[in-house]
């Protein structure tokens, strides 16, 4: 297999703010650690788990280069441009570049919800204006629009991404697209819940949101899964099932963030519109961590 540029566990993590909803540059530090030492192949901060869209440019920026200063090269850098225009993606995907990010995650024009040669009209404007690589972020749920995997394999034809985040659960569409792109391109999971299933079908990592806390798990999921030990794969994907639904039930990322707070890495609170979790919603949490930490799986900070 060609030597790929991304692969591996690659996880969106919150970004960690104080208590007047600033960004708390130490704790931020602190889990981009946190999660090298535990495995992680690569990083993405400012993702929808970062919640980069409550952030202003200018504080986006300085996440992704805190998180640049304090990776120091271990793993790359890919940061996410969940703009719904171009003028925005151009913008921030410009910043990070001078922030020192090694790749972009960039979400497809969402507001505007253009066709499939829309799609690749906003590409080709995008791509060498950021002569950075980019991984295209497949994320319908949140866009509303369906690209379709000959529009993805086009743009990879054309040299204006070199991967894909899928966050969807249609496995046909992900079967199709690894059908059509070359073995070079960086296909990855963005499925927690399916990543064993999406490996099985050409996935070659995963950018995953449960990494944050459990990278070396999700790699040691990802290596059984590629040598065909897919039953043992996915009774491991399953053992994290009460966490995964426990994190995506409610008022997401403050789940994360909750998670991270559990095992002894308090990080704040989510900003507005995301609220508290509900008692219910903080006790599933809780026993799920809980779980986890009992049985080995999970080590407290």
């Amino acid at each position: 297999m060609a030597e790929l540029m991304f692969r591996g566990l690659i996880p969106a993590f919150p970004t960690p703010l104080t208590a007047d909803g600033a960004i708390d540059e130490a704790n931020l530090a602190a889990i981009v650690d946190y999660q090298i030492a535990r495995g992680a192949s690569g990083l993405v901060p400012v993702g929808g788990t970062g919640e980069a869209n409550s952030f202003s440019l200018a504080d986006r920026r300085r996440i992704v280069e805190i998180t640049v200063t304090a990776t120091a090269g271990r793993v790359p850098v890919i940061a996410g441009v969940l703009d719904p225009g171009l003028g925005g993606a151009l913008e921030s995907g410009r910043a990070y570049r001078e922030a020192g990010a090694d790749g972009l995650m960039v979400i497809p024009p969402y507001y505007a919800r253009p066709d499939q040669e829309g799609t690749l009209r906003y590409f080709r404007v995008l791509a060498p204006e950021l002569k950075l690589p980019i991984v295209f972020y497949d994320n319908p749920y949140r866009t509303g629009m369906v690209t379709t995997p000959a529009t993805i394999a086009r743009l990879e034809q054309e040299g204006l991404i070199i991967g894909m985040k899928a966050s969807s659960t249609d496995l046909y569409h992900f079967d199709q697209l690894a059908r059509l792109v070359s073995e070079r391109f960086c296909l990855l999971s963005g499925q927690d819940t399916l990543f064993v299933e999406q490996v099985m079908l050409g996935a070659k990592g995963g950018v995953l949101t449960s990494a944050s806390l459990l990278p070396g798990y999700w790699s040691e999921v990802q290596k059984r899964a590629e040598q065909g030990q897919v039953k043992e794969a996915l009774a491991m994907q399953g053992r994290l099932n009460p966490l995964m639904d426990a994190l995506f039930a409610e008022q997401f990322p403050e789940t994360v963030r909750r998670a991270f707070a559990l095992i002894g890495l308090p990080i704040g609170r989510s900003l507005p519109p995301v609220g508290a979790l509900s008692a219910a919603a903080e006790a599933r949490l809780a026993e799920a961590i809980g779980a986890l930490v009992a049985d080995g799986t999970l080590a407290p900070v």
